[in-house]
C-alpha cells in the first residue's frame, strides 16, 4: 500500500494535466546513502584546473592568460577531494571568468588563426593579407577600471608594473622566445614617460646601485613606489623562463601605466603623450628626447615648486603647532625637510657625463635632484666632443661637475670643474647635500655605498660610513643634535664623541690629500703619533701612585633572581600552544642571529679601527 501511494504521488498530475514530481524531489537512495560526495560544503566550492578548462572550453594557454588579466590565482583548500597533485580554483572565480567579454575575443582569435593558416597553406597570400587587416582586436581598459576602481589603488600597485616595464625596455625583440618588437617599443616609451613625470614632479626619494641594477623610490600621490631598473648589458635569456606568461603580465601593466601616466600628466597641467626630439631619440638619449615638451612648462613648474616649498614650510609649522614636540611630529618635520633637500640638492649645477658612464640612471638622478643642465658624450662621432642632442659639449666653461669612470692618466682634465665618479651622485642624493669629492676622485676606491632602504639603527648596527655621512650632513645644514650640543651622557655621549672623532679624522684625511700627502703615509704618521701618546700616557701612569681595589673576589656567583617581567614572560611561554611556541622560538632565533651578526661587525670594526677611535 505504501509503495502504491509513493508511486501515485510520483505520477500525480497538476491542474494543467501535466505530470508533477514535486512529491519526490530527492534522488533514489538519498534517504539511505545520503548526499553524494562533492556536492555540498567546502568540496563543492573548489574545482580542479582540468574541470575549469572543460567548463570554459578554452586551452590551457588561454586559461592562464585570462587568469592573469583578471587577477585570479589558484587556491589551497583544506580538503582536496580530487587529489593532492591537482591545482584548485574557487568555483565563483571560474563563474566570474565565464562572463568575461575577453573570452569571446579569444574564440574569435582562434577562428581567425585557423582561417589564416589555411589561406597561407594554400598560397593565397592576397586573401590572407586582407584577412589579417580584419584581425579581431581587444582592449584591457575595462579590466583596469574593474581591478582598480580608484586612482590610489592603481598607484599602490605601480611597483611591479614599472619594474616590468624597466625590465623589458632593456631587452631586445626575440622571435624564438615570442617577444614581439611592438611590446618592447611600447614598454620603453611608457617607462620613459613615467621617468619624465618623476623628474618634473621631483618625486624621487631614494636611489641605490646594486649588482642586480638600480633601485629607485619615488613618492607619488602620497604613496611610495619602488622599482628596479636592470643594468644595460646584453641579456642572456634563460631557457627555463616562460616569456609568454611574462608578456601577459606586461600587456596588463602597459594598460595600467598608460592610465596612470595620463592622470599624472594631467595633474601637472601637461599634455599627454609628450612630444619627442627625433635628434635625441636617434642617439639613444632615452628620456632626454622628451624634454622639449617640458621646457615650455619649466617656468610654470619652478613657480609651482616655490609654492610647494612654502606650503611645506606652512605644513611643518602646523604640525608643530598641533602636535608640539612629540616624536611623530619631529619625524614628519624631518621627512618634509629631507624631501625638500633632495629636490634641490643639485640645484645650479651644470654636469657633463662621459661615454663610459651609464647615462640612463645618472641622467635621471641628476635631473631629479634639480640640476640645471646635463650634457653627455655618448653617441658622439669620431671628431665630436659631445653626443648628438647634448645641451653642451665637453669644452664648455660653465660645466661644474664632470662624471667619469676611467683612470686619471686617461683624462684630459680642465680647470674650473670637479671630476667625480658615478657613486658620488647617488650618495649625494641620498644624503641630501653635496658631499666632498676627495674620496670620489678618479682612480680612488670610493667609500662603501650604503643602501638608503636599510634602517641601520633599527638593525642594531650603524656602519662608520653612515656616521660620517650623517655628521657631515648635520654640519653642512647647520643642524646640531641635542646630544652633540650638550656633550651627552653615558652611551649617548660616547656615540656622539665617536661620531665627532670620525668626522674630524675624515676632514684631516681630505686636508692631507689636498696637500699632496699619500694616504698610506698619512696613516703611518697617525699611527706614530698614537704610539707616542700611548707611551706618554703609560709613563705618567707609572709615576702615579698605584691604587688597588681591596674588594674580595667571589669564588662562586649566585644567579640573579628573574624580574617580574621575565617571570611573566616565562609563564606565558609555558602556557602557549606548541604551534605558537615553535613560532616564538623561530622569532627569537632570528633575533639572536641578527644580534650576533651585529656583535661580530662591531668587534671587527674595533679591531680595524685606528687607536684614537677605539
Amino acid at each position: 500500500m505504501g509503495k502504491a501511494k509513493r508511486k501515485g504521488a510520483k505520477h500525480k498530475r497538476n491542474a494543467a494535466g501535466t505530470k508533477s514530481y514535486q512529491g519526490t524531489n530527492k534522488l533514489r537512495g538519498d534517504s539511505i546513502h545520503g548526499a553524494r560526495a562533492g556536492k555540498k560544503g567546502e568540496a563543492a566550492a573548489y574545482i580542479t584546473r582540468a574541470q575549469a578548462l572543460a567548463k570554459l572550453q578554452v586551452s590551457l594557454a588561454d586559461f592562464r592568460r585570462l587568469c592573469i588579466l583578471k587577477g585570479i590565482y589558484p587556491r589551497d583548500p583544506k580538503k582536496k577531494n580530487s587529489g593532492m597533485d591537482k591545482t584548485y580554483y574557487h568555483h565563483k572565480d571560474i563563474l566570474f571568468l565565464a562572463h568575461e567579454p575577453l573570452l569571446n575575443k579569444f574564440f574569435e582569435l582562434k577562428t581567425f588563426m585557423k582561417k589564416f593558416k589555411r589561406l597561407m597553406g594554400r598560397n593565397e597570400y592576397s586573401l590572407a593579407a586582407s584577412l589579417e587587416d580584419r584581425k579581431p582586436k581587444y582592449t584591457l581598459s575595462h579590466l583596469v577600471r574593474e581591478r582598480y576602481p580608484t586612482f590610489d589603488g592603481a598607484v599602490q600597485d605601480l611597483d611591479d608594473a614599472v619594474s616590468m616595464l624597466a625590465l623589458f625596455q632593456s631587452l631586445s625583440a626575440d622571435q624564438r622566445r615570442e617577444i614581439p618588437p611592438d611590446a618592447i617599443t611600447e614598454a620603453t616609451r611608457l617607462y620613459q614617460e613615467f621617468q619624465l613625470y618623476v623628474i618634473r614632479a621631483r618625486a624621487m626619494r631614494k636611489v641605490f646601485a646594486s649588482i642586480k641594477g638600480y633601485y629607485f623610490q619615488a613618492e607619488i600621490c602620497g604613496h611610495l613606489v619602488t622599482w628596479l631598473a636592470p643594468h644595460q648589458f646584453a641579456q642572456d635569456l634563460p631557457p627555463e623562463i616562460d616569456f609568454r606568461v611574462m608578456l601577459t603580465f606586461l600587456e596588463f601593466y602597459r594598460a595600467v601605466v598608460k592610465f596612470c601616466n595620463f592622470k599624472l600628466y594631467a595633474d601637472l597641467g601637461l599634455a599627454y603623450p609628450p612630444k619627442r626630439i627625433m635628434e635625441k631619440d636617434e642617439t639613444s638619449a632615452e628620456v632626454a628626447a622628451l624634454e622639449v615638451e617640458m621646457r615650455a612648462a619649466g617656468k610654470d613648474r619652478e613657480v609651482k615648486a616655490a609654492e610647494e616649498a612654502k606650503e611645506n614650510e606652512g605644513m611643518a609649522a602646523e604640525v608643530a603647532a598641533d602636535f608640539g614636540e612629540s616624536k611623530e611630529a619631529t619625524e614628519m618635520q624631518e621627512q618634509l625637510l629631507q624631501a625638500n633637500r633632495m629636490k634641490t640638492v643639485f640645484k645650479g649645477l651644470r654636469v657633463f657625463i662621459n661615454r663610459e658612464v651609464p647615462l640612463r640612471p645618472i641622467y635621471f638622478c641628476w635631473l631629479c635632484g634639480g640640476a640645471t643642465e646635463v650634457g653627455w658624450e655618448r653617441g658622439a662621432t669620431a671628431g665630436g666632443s659631445s653626443g648628438s642632442g647634448s645641451a653642451f659639449n665637453i669644452g664648455n666653461k660653465t660645466i661644474t661637475h664632470h662624471v667619469v669612470d676611467r683612470p686619471p692618466d686617461q683624462l684630459e682634465k680642465r680647470t674650473g670643474r670637479e671630476y667625480i665618479q658615478p657613486q658620488w651622485v647617488f650618495d649625494s642624493f641620498n644624503t641630501g647635500v653635496l658631499l666632498l669629492v676627495g674620496q670620489y676622485a678618479p682612480g680612488r676606491a670610493p667609500p662603501p655605498h650604503l643602501s638608503p632602504f636599510v634602517d641601520d639603527k633599527a638593525q642594531g648596527y650603524v656602519p662608520r660610513q653612515r656616521e660620517i655621512l650623517d655628521q657631515y650632513a648635520a654640519e653642512v645644514q647647520g643642524v646640531a643634535s641635542s646630544t652633540s650640543a650638550t656633550g651627552g651622557t653615558g652611551e649617548t655621549g660616547k656615540a656622539a664623541g665617536v661620531e665627532g672623532a670620525n668626522f674630524k679624522n675624515f676632514a684631516k684625511e681630505l686636508k692631507a690629500e689636498a696637500s699632496g700627502v699619500w694616504h698610506s703615509d698619512f696613516r703611518e704618521e697617525q699611527k706614530k703619533d698614537a704610539d707616542e701618546r700611548a707611551t706618554k700616557a703609560h709613563e705618567s701612569a707609572e709615576k702615579a701612585p698605584e691604587t688597588v681595589d681591596s674588594a674580595p673576589l667571589e669564588v662562586g656567583t649566585v644567579p640573579a633572581k628573574p624580574t617580574d617581567e621575565q617571570e611573566e614572560r616565562l609563564r606565558a611561554k609555558a602556557m602557549m600552544p606548541k604551534k605558537h611556541k615553535r613560532l616564538l622560538q623561530r622569532i627569537e632565533k632570528s633575533a639572536k642571529k641578527q644580534t650576533d651578526s651585529n656583535d661580530r661587525l662591531t668587534t671587527k670594526r674595533k679591531q680595524n679601527a685606528r687607536p684614537e677611535e677605539r
